[in-house]
């Protein structure tokens, strides 16, 4: 018999390679970072007494977000994936969330419109064949504390979410571009997953997009909505790899793809 149930810290470790190959993920590391924190609901499929799935949801007052939804290949086929997906779609109901949203793979995605989720628009992955060397940044330093208030507007405005809770650990290590002394108009944080990239204009979104390359990035990840994201990265290098769709279940949130200049990850945007 299924049972959906929440994941046990003591479980953690097991997790290390549930997911797929291609992700490079280690999901144990992942889900052991937000553990307990009150935005993230990890959870684990177990079929008699075996643990053979997982999940979690990422809550961000009134959106959440779908990820990391693993069935083990030897157990496909059976609805556990179905059952998984249903079971966070009735937790973000409970939690009132307006917006149900994730990054679906081509495996996921039927699934995904059985419960009714629709694709509003997709990501493109985009890679470097070798480092980059990008240009001579300026105009950005590390992140204040009192650049932190800022922050979170700035990523509400773009969003449409309210991710204070999930983003202010990832602070500390993070810069921030200024169009005037005192006045933040973007930030980059290296420590989130795959280091999102958020500006309200494309001076700030370019400045950090380089000196995330000039870090050693090779792998980028950005909505396809931002043109002025992908023409740089093209002429930078990179080479479209693939593309997936961002799927919405209820209203989407009210976001501004263009000024993202590089997602932070799959369960996240």
């Amino acid at each position: 018999m299924l049972n959906i149930r929440p994941l046990h810290p003591e479980e953690l470790p097991r997790l290390k390679d549930f997911a797929p190959p291609d992700w490079n993920t280690d999901l144990s590391a992942t889900f052991a970072f937000h553990y307990g924190r009150p935005y993230f609901y990890p959870f684990a499929a177990e079929l008699d007494g075996e643990l053979v799935g997982c999940a979690n949801g990422l809550w961000t007052g009134n959106a959440g977000w779908l990820g990391n939804i693993i069935v083990l290949p030897e157990y496909r086929g059976h609805g556990i994936g179905l059952a998984v997906t249903k079971h966070l779609v009735d937790f973000f109901h409970a939690k009132g969330c307006a917006s149900q949203i994730l990054i679906a793979t081509k495996m996921g995605e039927p699934v995904y419109r059985k419960l009714g989720f629709e694709t509003v628009s997709n990501y493109i992955f985009l890679k470097a064949k070798q480092p980059v060397i990008a240009p001579e940044t300026t105009g950005i330093r590390s992140i204040a504390p009192e650049d932190c208030g800022a922050i979170y507007r700035l990523d509400n405005s773009i969003t449409g979410e309210d991710r204070r809770l999930f983003l202010e650990r990832f602070l500390p290590s993070g810069w921030v571009h200024e169009s005037a002394p005192g006045v933040v108009d973007g930030f980059y944080l290296p420590d989130l997953a795959q280091g999102p990239v958020v500006a309200e204009n494309d001076v700030a979104g370019q400045v950090l997009l380089a000196y995330k390359l000039s870090h050693g990035s090779q792998t980028v990840v950005i909505p396809e909505a931002n043109q002025s994201a992908l023409n740089y990265l093209l002429e930078h290098g990179f080479q479209e790899t693939a593309r997936a769709p961002r799927m919405i279940l209820g209203r989407d949130a009210d976001w501004h793809p263009e000024h993202v200049y590089s997602r932070g990850g799959g369960y996240c945007g």
